[in-house]
């Protein structure tokens, strides 16, 4: 399947945008460990520049024992951005961005071409509608 140009960057943001209108999104570590250990979370994304190594362990170590897909992102800020964690202004400019250092994806929402990017490039198994 041909994607054009989508990176990881435009696949997470159009996923972890369609996931945030229909609420199907977890922040932060509770939460995210909760849906993990649940076994709700279709995928989790993780920031890179996570600054405790004890919390990217703990996410990653759950993801391989759950068999959850684990993506990384580069920068947390803009993690959080994605996951509808600021403010926006009247130009439509991100304000008072809130980082988050992980969030894990419970509901797809609509599927996009983001959606499939990260499938066929993560091997997420996903169940089709009919």
């Amino acid at each position: 399947m041909i994607f054009g140009d989508l990176d990881i960057e435009t696949a997470t943001k159009q996923v972890l945008g369609n996931s945030t209108k229909c609420r199907g999104t977890y922040r932060g570590l509770r939460q995210v460990a909760r849906a993990i250990e649940q076994r709700q979370a279709v995928c989790c994304f993780l920031a890179e520049n996570c600054n405790d190594k004890a919390y990217s362990s703990l996410i990653e170590g759950l993801c391989r024992e759950r068999e959850v897909p684990l993506i990384k992102v580069p920068d947390n800020k803009k993690l959080g951005e994605m996951a509808g964690l600021c403010k926006y202004d009247k130009e439509g400019k991100p304000r008072k961005v809130v980082s988050a250092s992980c969030v894990a994806v419970k509901d797809i929402g609509e599927e996009s071409n983001g959606w499939s990017y990260l499938v066929d490039k993560y091997h997420i198994p996903v169940q089709r509608k009919e």
